[in-house]
């Protein structure tokens, strides 16, 4: 049996657009561990506000990078990393674009190939352009003011980082769209269409 971590922010956590969390089968890491007929072991460590390497002033322990060992080293030996982060990067007071995300992504990917005290060998990994942010409402408008354009950028330059640093790239956009409740979070139909496109990746990687 394998460990395959989900490491992302609100999108692999399962926020409901608009508010709570879907109950565990709703959510896509769930969703995968039931596709890969539970033979593996599928992590959901997911958190809301999650960024890759930026410190949010108004929430505590949100970055990405700071935690990538421990979480590597906790649940290891892990066998597929699944990397879908950048989303909070656009926040309109990080002040920064899709090409800072992916490249906070690749300082993750970085770190997460450095030796662990445990000694666990570094994983496979997936790079995961999250989906566009599309019409943000209510409080979601607020914090992503200009997220909108710059999210369409997502996939040009994960892909790039993805292909430099030889992982596996899946892009969601080309998946799943954001809920039109509130243009972020992704409905529960979207959490299966994720799931079922990286089952497919994640179960070459895990033969």
């Amino acid at each position: 049996m394998a460990t395959v971590l989900c490491y992302g922010d609100s999108l692999t956590w399962g926020s409901v657009p608009n508010g709570g969390r879907f109950p565990p089968h709703l959510r896509w890491p769930q969703m995968l561990q039931s596709l890969l007929d539970d033979k593996h072991q599928v992590i959901n460590y997911g958190l809301p506000g999650r960024t890759t390497i930026w410190d949010d002033p108004f929430r505590e322990g949100r970055n990405g990078l700071t935690y990538i060992q421990a979480a590597l080293e906790t649940f290891g030996p892990v066998k597929v990393l699944i990397i879908m982060l950048g989303t909070n990067d656009l926040k309109r007071y990080f002040n920064v674009g899709a090409y800072e995300a992916a490249k906070g992504v690749e300082k993750i990917i970085q770190r997460s190939r450095l030796p662990l005290e445990a000694g666990f060998p570094y994983p496979e990994i997936i790079v995961v352009a999250p989906p566009n942010i599309s019409a943000p409402k209510g409080e979601m408008r607020d914090s992503f003011t200009g997220a909108e354009e710059k999210s369409q950028y997502f996939h040009q330059f994960y892909q790039n980082v993805a292909v430099a640093n030889k992982c596996e790239f899946l892009n969601a956009a080309g998946i799943v769209e954001a809920s039109t409740v509130d243009g972020v979070h992704l409905d529960s139909e979207a959490n299966q269409a994720l799931a079922e496109a990286l089952s497919e990746k994640v179960s070459v990687l895990l033969k």
